[in-house]
Order: structure tokens, then sequence, then C-alpha cells
């Protein structure tokens, strides 16, 4: 996606251009990674239509693959072999066009006087802003490989994280998909042939074949202006949640919704985290560390309460003190803060808190989908069994009179 920005300059000039990437965070981050001092606009450029914009996880980079590039290259720099060297090797090991394509750039930056982390700051939709940020910190203090492991670490756990995810979610979609084609079936294959026997021998058909045959009746009848609405509805659906006041309150409301809210908030919790205990043990300091946090994060409102707590470590009030004032942020949160504030072990405390909170939200995943499994299967269940009354009970009628 591109964006168009304007934003100010260290030396106060106001610069405007566009940025090709992902998403609007991945955006914001990169042109503070070029040395902007604030974002005053950004705003995304409707793309013409093509596959890659249509589907970009299938022309992307993937994050797996960023993981095995990332071992690779620590391996190879740990053995000795200079950076371009080790990069002109994984280039021509590369079997993915995109993943050669980006190692190519990257070789073709060094070489014009980019240090590494400048260059991979050139591909924020292959590497994420905290990536950047560990490796520009193994950099400064001469271990590169370190910040290679550690990152691509990092990244293998972000990734388990979502596949769990994907994972618990797989078989109630699974069930509503193959709820969806049964009907479908039985609908358009099995009732019209019956349809036409019924109206044949003149049987009073009950109400809920009347109900379903009126349904589908209209469905078919007015199809070409069904999609239409549905198309009409979900193009404005999308062009709504593009405006930044919809997608705040979107935000807002995924925090809030029962049973899911909380999992949004421990989710952006246990990133959080993750994000600042990886980048603490990289050696950077705490106001840095938080501005890539506040990047990190999709939510608005997430982001807008670490934007708060970082102004606010800035101004000398640490950073447990702010975070108790904000009730998005939980009791347990502030508390193990304050711990590694006392003991300056903070990195290890906000380890410790990732690998709980990531626990504690795959325990409420199991019994959000231990609940909407049978609420499935009554759904499922009685839709079935009403198609099936619908069709069944005319025929029934039918041989009690013959009979």
């Amino acid at each position: 996606m591109t964006y168009k920005y304007q934003v100010y300059t260290i030396d106060k000039k106001i610069v405007q251009g566009t940025i090709e990437v992902t998403s609007e965070s991945l955006a914001e981050g990169a042109l503070y990674r070029a040395g902007y001092q604030q974002v005053l606009s950004l705003r995304e450029i409707p793309a013409g239509f093509s596959l890659e914009n249509l589907i970009p996880t299938l022309f992307g980079i993937k994050t797996q693959e960023v993981i095995e590039f990332s071992t690779q290259l620590a391996t190879l720099l740990a053995s000795g072999i200079n950076i371009l060297t080790a990069l002109r090797l994984l280039e021509g090991q590369a079997t993915k066009p995109p993943l050669k394509k980006t190692i190519g750039g990257l070789v073709e930056e060094i070489q014009g006087g980019s240090s590494f982390s400048q260059a991979l700051g050139h591909y924020p939709g292959a590497f994420p802003d905290t990536y950047c940020q560990v490796i520009q910190a193994g950099e400064q203090a001469g271990k590169l490989e370190f910040g290679l492991s550690q990152a691509a670490a990092y990244l293998e756990k972000q990734a388990a994280a979502r596949q769990k995810i994907q994972r618990a979610m797989a078989y109630p979609v699974f069930v509503m998909l193959m709820a969806v084609a049964v009907s479908v079936l039985l609908i358009t294959v099995a009732l019209p042939p019956l349809v036409s026997l019924f109206d044949s021998l003149g049987t009073e058909l009950p109400w809920t074949t009347r109900l379903l045959m009126s349904t589908t009746g209209f469905m078919l009848d007015n199809g070409l202006y069904i999609i239409i609405v549905i198309f009409a509805v979900i193009t404005l659906t999308a062009g709504l949640l593009r405006l930044p006041p919809v997608k705040l309150e979107k935000d807002r409301l995924l925090l809030r919704l029962p049973l899911i809210g909380p999992i949004n908030v421990e989710r952006s919790m246990q990133r959080f985290c993750r994000t600042s205990a990886m980048l603490l043990k990289a050696g950077l300091l705490l106001p840095r560390v938080l501005d890539t946090a506040v990047r990190a994060d999709g939510n608005r409102v997430i982001r807008g309460a670490l934007r708060q707590v970082r102004d606010r470590l800035v101004q000398g009030d640490g950073l447990s003190r702010p975070m108790s004032e904000i009730d998005l942020f939980p009791r347990l949160l502030v508390e193990m803060v304050v711990v590694g504030e006392k003991t300056g072990a903070m990195d290890d405390t906000l380890a410790t808190l990732a690998d709980f909170y990531e626990r504690k939200v795959d325990r409420r995943i199991d019994v959000l989908i231990s609940m909407i499994e049978p609420l499935l299967t009554l759904m499922v269940g009685a839709v079935i069994i009403f198609i099936a009354l619908s069709m069944f009970t005319p025929l029934y009628s039918i041989l009690r009179s013959i009979n």
C-alpha cells in the first residue's frame, strides 16, 4: 500500500512524499527511523488493481522466511564471513523471488554506504520496526550475529502465538463453511424436484416448506441484486473503516467486547512485554523502547495509552506510575513493573510477564472455543433440521394420503 506523508524534520522544515508499506504503523515506524522528528499526517493512497495488492500475503516475504534468513545470516557472520559476502551467499540460495529481490536490495544499500540496519529500514514490509531496532543495537554493540539470533527468536515467538489463534479458529470456521455448503446443496439440488412433485399433486404444504420455498425463490429471482447489495455493504464498510474516527471506535470496541475484549487486551500486553524485554536485553534505553512498542501495536487505543506512558516517562515519572493511572493496564503488570524498577531487572520481569500473558491468552482462547463449538453445533443442527422438515414433512403427508 502507498501512504502519503507530511513530516516535520529536525531542522524545522515540513517535508512531504510517499512511502510503500503494508500498514499505517509500518509507515509511521519507517518515517521515524528515517530521522523525521514528527509525523504531521499520514494518508493511504488507493492502489490500482493488481494481484499483489489484492493478495499481498501470496507475494510478500513470509515471517518464516525472515526467521530462516536471520538464523542463516547469524551463522555465517559467526563463522567470520563479512556481511556483504554473507548476503550474496544467501541471495544465491534464495528460491523465492521476493526474498531474493530484497536481499539484492540490501546488498546495494550497504554498497552505497548504508549500515545493515538502515538498509533493513527500506523494507518495512519484510522487517518490522522492532526487528530493525534490535539489529541496530547489535551493530552498535559489535554483536550483529547476536542481534540477528535475538530478532529471529522474537519473530518465532510472535509467529507461534498467531498460529495458535489461527489453529483455534480453524474448527469453528470449518463447521460454518460445511453448514453453508450442506444448506446450499439441499436447497439447490434436493428441493426443486420435490417442489415440482408437490405442485403436480396439489398437496397443501406446511408453513415451514412454504417459508423455505419463498425464501429460496426470492434469492433465486433477485440473486444479482442481492450480490450487488452485499458488495455495496462490504465496500461501504471497508471505506468507513479507513476513516480515523471509525478506526478508533472499532479498536475501542474490540477492547470492550465480552470474552473477546480481555483476549485483545492481554494479547497487546503480551506483545508489549515481549517487545520491550527483547529491546532492553539488546541494550536500548527505555524511552526508545517505548517508542518502538507504540509503533508495534496495531490497536489505536493501546497505542494512545503507551504514548501517554512514554511522555510521562520522559518527564521523569518513571514507568509504573503513569501505567497505574491508566485503567487499560492490568494491575499485575503495574505491580511487576514496580518490582522491575526496584530490582533493576526490568528485561527479565517483562519477559516473565510476556510468558504469563501468552499462557493466559491461550487459556482464554480455549475457553472461548469450548463455548463456541456447542453453540455452532446447535445452530447448524437447527438449520439442517428446519430444511429437512420442510422437505420431508410434505412427503410424509403424501404417503399417508396414498395409503
